[in-house]
């Protein structure tokens, strides 16, 4: 498509035209309240005036503006002098330089933590000075006090170096002791040349020595009063220094043994069989003579003719043959009568489970008021729980104490109890138990001699001490597993009785020995 060309306008036409847009756009503005933009003169007007106002200014503030301005612009030349302070070259004043803020918090956490001490001590001086108290603190009361909220942090502690190593080699040294003493044991025990020393060494220590002799004896001591003999000169009388010496005898209070008992203990009258039923048939006459006597006096009524099938006839004679069949049932009823009442006596007469019971116990019960009776036996092997089970079941049943230590091939049982209960218990131990016989799942072989002889030697019990003693050392019967000879010791050190170990202890190396 074609577009018809335009022709160009005259310069005249063209100035109208822009006349005519000028006095449309006046026509609008004025229309809208539209202010006339400021003139190119008024423009430069408000310049001058601008000028004038800073020309003024500076005038009257000196040129201290525009050197500061042109300091900021410039850098700075500094130095650091001996004391670290820094100074401006240039004027010589020293400058104070902005602190770098911390960002890590760690960092403000500290900062913080300082600003508050130090808010902290400015107010309990404060409070101190208000309330009175000096600067020694002595009338400072620290419950009544501000403690801060924060909680001190531990510090890392490092360990110092070879400490660790340091133990490792005391504890290989210790390993290897432990090795070579038991190396040392071992041969000993082949050739019996330790036994004598080793039984020495179980012994109680001595902290004197026998053939020392003291400054003064322990009897003179009470009546001398003196630290030693040669305070006791010669010329001196001995009379002035002894004290609560009289002519008059003292004899001591008498006391009752402790073996003795209280109360006296009378001897039961032991009767034959012919005195006994001597006996019962003069009480039954003479229950029987009461009984008639108050019949006669009508104090109770006469009891029924006792009747039975074989005296039917002769007790009632006639009234039997009358009517047979009455008379039988009556006889069978009085029969029937007898029997309910002796059985139920009997059932009156008859104890409880609980009492029968107690009857037992007080039975095996012994009063060990007077003294106690110890027995301690040795058994080599007591590793199977059914022989276990005897002697804790036995020891309980029978009322005794005691305990039994475990440690390696020394077993030690040591029971407390009356005679009476250590007789049982005795019999258990030796004659009862089969100690020599093989433990459950053990396979012997019955036709090696050999094994036969080394089977009877494997396991047995050894009756050690019998003695009595004041009070009972342990309580109910208990097992000790004891890794050492120390341990086992210890125990029975604890209980006060550590001689028991030691004489087992002897025994047992005795026995060794001549193995």
């Amino acid at each position: 498509m074609n577009t018809p060309k335009q022709e160009p306008m005259d310069p005249a036409s063209v100035r109208d035209l822009m006349a005519a847009a000028q006095k449309q756009i006046q026509v609008r503005q004025q229309e809208l309240n539209f202010k006339t933009p400021v003139a190119p003169q008024q423009r430069s007007i408000n310049v001058q005036r601008l000028a004038e106002l800073n020309s003024r200014i500076a005038n009257t503030m000196g040129q201290l503006f525009q050197a500061s301005q042109d300091e900021r612009e410039r850098p700075i030349h500094v130095k650091i002098d001996k004391e670290g302070r820094t100074i401006d070259t240039r004027t010589g004043e020293i400058l104070q330089m902005q602190s770098r803020m911390p960002t890590l918090k760690a960092n403000i956490r500290a900062q913080k933590r300082e600003v508050f001490k130090q808010e902290f001590s400015k107010a309990t001086q404060s409070t101190a000075y208000d309330m009175g108290i000096d600067d020694n603190g002595l009338h400072f009361d620290a419950r009544l006090g501000m403690r801060p909220t924060l909680r001190n942090r531990r510090q890392l502690a490092f360990n110092a170096r070879g400490k660790y190593e340091e133990i490792a080699n005391r504890m290989r040294a210790k390993s290897k002791l432990e090795k070579l003493q038991q190396e040392i044991s071992q041969i000993a025990k082949k050739t019996g040349i330790a036994v004598e020393n080793k039984i020495t060494v179980i012994q109680p220590k001595k902290f004197f020595s026998e053939t020392e002799v003291p400054d003064i004896e322990w009897w003179d001591y009470v009546i001398l009063q003196q630290s030693s003999y040669a305070a006791v000169s010669i010329g001196t009388s001995v009379e002035t220094m002894l004290h609560g010496i009289t002519k008059l005898v003292e004899h001591p209070t008498q006391l009752k043994p402790p073996s003795e008992p209280t109360k006296p203990i009378l001897l039961p009258v032991l009767l034959t069989k012919r005195e006994q039923k001597k006996l019962r048939r003069q009480n039954r006459a003479e229950v029987l003579k009461e009984q008639q006597e108050k019949i006669r006096l009508g104090l109770i009524p006469p009891p029924e003719p006792k009747v039975k099938i074989s005296n039917l006839m002769r007790v009632l004679c006639s009234d039997a043959v009358q009517d047979p069949t009455k008379i039988e049932q009556y006889v069978r009823n009085q029969m029937a009568k007898r029997l309910k009442t002796h059985e139920e006596a009997n059932a009156a007469r008859k104890l409880s489970a609980e009492q029968l019971r107690e009857k037992k116990s007080k039975r095996l019960e012994e009063d060990t008021s007077t003294g106690v009776h110890v027995a301690i036996y040795r058994v080599k092997n007591l590793d199977d729980q059914a022989r276990r089970f005897k002697v804790e079941t036995n020891c309980k049943q029978l009322h005794m104490t005691g305990c039994v230590v475990l440690c390696k091939d020394i077993n030690v049982v040591a029971v407390e109890g009356g005679p009476k209960q250590q007789k049982k218990f005795r019999r258990l131990m030796l004659q009862r138990i089969k100690w020599n016989t093989p433990q459950k799942g053990q396979v012997t072989n019955q036709d090696d001699d050999d094994h036969d002889e080394q089977t009877q030697d494997i396991n047995k019990c050894v009756l050690l001490w019998e003695g009595t003693v004041k009070d009972r050392s342990f309580g109910e019967m208990k097992f000790k597993n004891c890794p050492t000879e120390n341990f086992a010791r210890e125990y029975f050190r604890r209980h006060g009785v550590e001689h028991y170990w030691d004489i087992a202890h002897n025994d047992f190396v005795l026995d060794s020995s001549v193995d």
